[in-house]
């Protein structure tokens, strides 16, 4: 690749909007396009959305159906809070007119404030209609007094720039906000965000995690993240290492001994990761899929070869997690005495919900961990029950691995595992840690 291609970026338009809930629901993924694609982002701010009801119901124009029970879905398939006011967002003039300004004069901020404006309201309930309320905004994302005051002077220009812009969208045919244009290829809203991924990586313009000379045939999917709890940040996973057997009633359960087995260990593939909320597909290869609830540590610093009371010093959080497994395969190899990749290790196996912060609240020693299946409760104890305790699995590992910031391990199940089918709906909290849930779909084929 010459010089010359490598600066003739191509160029993907955003269409965005301060006041909808979808542009909130994926704002910090249009805003990595400029990253993680060869592509320039030229962004159209609108006050307002335009609605062509008229329009045929397409593919290009679904005309989604707005409603706060469908959006709070999304946002917690998402791992986002879903926390908007009974009260409904009219008006977000102030925060359009300084989003304008900010994107011309400031946009070593526009991330930042972008991210907070749109979220104000449908996450954390703040009146993004007010003033006050935006420029409070504003200063958390770094503008300064002097930025605001300048921002101020020069409202009338930024409406008129987005009066003009109003009026392109119109001559452009733009359906709604979000809406993304590259070429002749237009992609108009959430849904459609994938879409426009997936056209930009069949362009071969990324993700851009292959150097400048196409020195890698095929690009990497992006790193999975996990929300994390009272954070708008997400924390990227790294691997995902689980504990065989750490309860007596489940080892006994499984046919093996507590009294005589040391600590041991498999693991998943990063796209066996699922966000709780979202449903994950019957795997195919099997008949018998089973549950099993567990509480999920987080590694937050680098650890090599420590001791357990070194432990608490390398734990970012915890959550709670399903390890999904396919029992026959697992029970085939076992017999054999195979690996268990079949049974744990495959795509939408690891079900975690958002992050807890290790900070936050007291260290997993004790609480009650359970799960129900279509409301009744299958598996219930207590941490306490656990043969290796949190400081233990992480000390025991850290003598194997070298463990780094995103890796994530499983702790082990309870007894009282067991088959589900497409339709159930999972369950599972723990005491001063989180909740995951999930439905079983019918088997992608």
């Amino acid at each position: 690749m010459d010089a010359m291609s490598r600066a003739a970026k191509p160029k993907v338009t955003v269409v965005f909007h301060y006041r909808s809930p979808f542009c909130a629901l994926i704002v910090d993924r249009i805003l990595a396009l400029g990253d993680r694609y060869a592509v320039d982002v030229e962004w159209r701010i609108v006050r307002d959305v335009p609605r062509p009801s008229s329009l045929e119901i397409t593919l290009d124009n679904p005309r989604f159906l707005y409603n706060r029970q469908d959006c709070a879905r999304r946002f917690r398939w998402a791992g986002l809070p879903w926390t908007p006011q009974s009260w409904r967002l009219g008006d977000v003039k102030a925060a359009s007119v300084l989003g304008q300004w900010i994107l011309l004069n400031r946009p070593d901020l526009f991330a930042a404030y972008t991210i907070k404006a749109n979220r104000a309201y449908w996450c954390y309930g703040r009146n993004a209609t007010d003033p006050a309320v935006v420029s409070d905004i504003a200063r958390e994302a770094g503008l300064s007094e002097a930025d605001l005051a300048a921002a101020t002077a020069a409202e009338a220009e930024m409406n008129r720039q987005l009066d003009a812009t109003a009026v392109w969208c119109a001559e452009n045919g733009v359906l709604g906000a979000p809406f993304f244009m590259i070429g002749e290829e237009r992609f108009w809203g959430s849904d459609r965000l994938a879409a426009l991924e997936r056209h930009l990586a069949e362009l071969g313009l990324g993700p851009m995690q292959y150097d400048l000379d196409n020195a890698v045939l095929f690009a990497a999917d992006p790193v999975p993240t996990l929300p994390i709890k009272g954070r708008e940040a997400r924390l990227a996973i790294n691997r995902i290492f689980c504990v065989g057997r750490n309860y007596a009633a489940h080892a006994r359960e499984m046919g093996g001994n507590p009294d005589e087995e040391p600590p041991f260990y498999f693991t998943k593939p990063s796209n066996a990761l699922v966000l709780s909320g979202v449903a994950v597909p019957y795997p195919p290869a099997t008949k018998n899929y089973h549950y099993e609830m567990e509480l999920v540590i987080v590694i937050g610093k680098p650890a090599f070869d420590i001791t357990p009371a070194q432990a608490r010093e390398v734990v970012f959080g915890f959550a709670a997690g399903l390890d999904m497994t396919r029992r026959d395969l697992q029970i085939q190899a076992r017999d054999k005495g195979h690996p268990w990749d079949l049974g744990k290790a495959f795509e939408h196996s690891a079900v975690i919900g958002e992050v807890r912060l290790a900070s936050d609240g007291p260290w997993p020693e004790k609480g009650r961990l359970h799960l129900k299946v279509n409301g009744t409760v299958k598996q219930d104890t207590d941490l306490a029950n656990m043969i290796w305790s949190v400081n233990d699995i992480v000390a025991d590992l850290s003598k194997f691995y070298h463990l780094q910031p995103g890796d994530v391990i499983f702790t082990g199940t309870p007894e009282g595992v067991g088959p589900v089918v497409a339709g159930d709906k999972l369950y599972g909290g723990i005491d001063d840690v989180g909740s995951v849930e999930t439905v079983i779909l019918d088997a992608v084929h």
